[in-house]
């Protein structure tokens, strides 16, 4: 994966991807910008966004990418339509996504892609909008838990009830509930005051108050907010199951990690998008097209009847034949 560091507060840095650009033998060249959020690559989202697209443009020989990083969030709009004329420009994070929809439709003739955004935007012919089915994964997550519960009491830690944390404990009780119908579920969403999903103390709170409820296996979804509930699981002396992009360090108590694969669906999604013709509009990408899943943690625990399980579970999702309740 490509590092970039980022600009300080008052500028803005870019740079160009180190991978195949227009060479004579090209009729024409495949140009794309990321504009990542303020972060920069120091966001799991936009550095695994950035490595999609490196990936993408090592499959075609003409391909050119450009990577701002904006400084701060006033430089979003500008960022966004700094690149007449390119192929594609992509909002790496939730982030930008007021600001692609304004610059998308003040641009009908360009093309923008927003990545994973939390809250869903209104329909924009010249916006894709690249999603994913992390209710699946936490279904597994959640078939996981009722599998290795001893007490018969599972929980879940959640953002601050928007639609992906709704999906989330919805696709993790059904999934519980799916190989253990008795099992009992607890879950909390995080208070509406505080910063949304950087909450870590209120998350090592509830998950502490979870065990004392025996539950004995905990899902920490949600930002820091989950990271704290991982804490909490920890501290308690309970199993518990994280909600990333990238793996996170084991706190001590991990089982598995439900997983957004961000760089493959940005890979694959700007894949098509080369190949063309152009499709705005909501592209949704699960188990299916090898986007999302649950990673396990090496542990004599999770043994291979438990994994054999799983992977039906996770193929009968795959193919539409089982529903996340989501």
């Amino acid at each position: 994966m490509l590092l970039l560091v980022q600009a300080g507060a008052s500028g803005t840095r870019q740079a160009l991807v180190p991978s195949p650009t227009g060479t004579p033998g090209c009729a024409r060249t495949f140009r794309v910008a990321f504009v990542a959020d303020v972060a920069g690559l120091g966001s799991s989202v936009d550095a695994a966004g950035w490595s999609g697209v490196t990936e993408a443009l090592r499959e075609i020989s003409c391909g050119r990418a450009e990577l701002a990083l904006p400084g701060r969030p006033s430089e979003y709009r500008r960022m966004l339509q700094a690149y007449p004329g390119y192929d594609l420009v992509i909002a790496g994070s939730f982030l930008l996504t007021d600001p692609v929809v304004d610059v998308a439709r003040a641009n009908p003739a360009m093309h923008f892609m927003l990545v994973d955004p939390i809250v869903m935007p209104p329909d924009v012919p010249n916006l894709a909008v690249l999603t994913f089915r992390s209710d699946q994964a936490a279904f597994l997550a959640g078939a996981l838990a009722g599998m290795m519960t001893q007490t018969g009491v599972v929980a879940g830690v959640y953002g601050p009830q928007g639609a992906m944390d709704v999906s989330n404990r919805a696709g993790f009780e059904h999934g519980a509930r799916y190989v253990r119908p008795g099992v009992r579920v607890l879950g909390a969403y995080q208070p509406a005051d505080g910063a949304p999903y950087e909450n870590p103390a209120w998350g090592a709170d509830q998950a502490r108050a979870f065990s004392s409820q025996h539950a004995d296996i905990i899902f920490g979804a949600g930002g820091t907010t989950g990271q704290g509930a991982l804490l909490g699981a920890a501290q308690s002396g309970v199993g518990c199951i994280d909600a990333e992009i990238a793996a996170s360090s084991d706190p001590g108590c991990l089982l598995a990690s439900s997983m957004k694969f961000i760089d493959r669906g940005v890979q694959m999604t700007l894949v098509d998008a080369i190949a063309g013709p152009w499709r705005g509009g909501l592209r949704s990408l699960g188990l299916g097209q090898g986007a999302v899943g649950l990673s396990l943690r090496a542990s004599p625990r999770l043994t291979p009847e438990i994994q054999a399980r799983l992977q039906t579970i996770a193929d009968l999702l795959a193919s539409g034949r089982l529903s996340t309740g989501s």
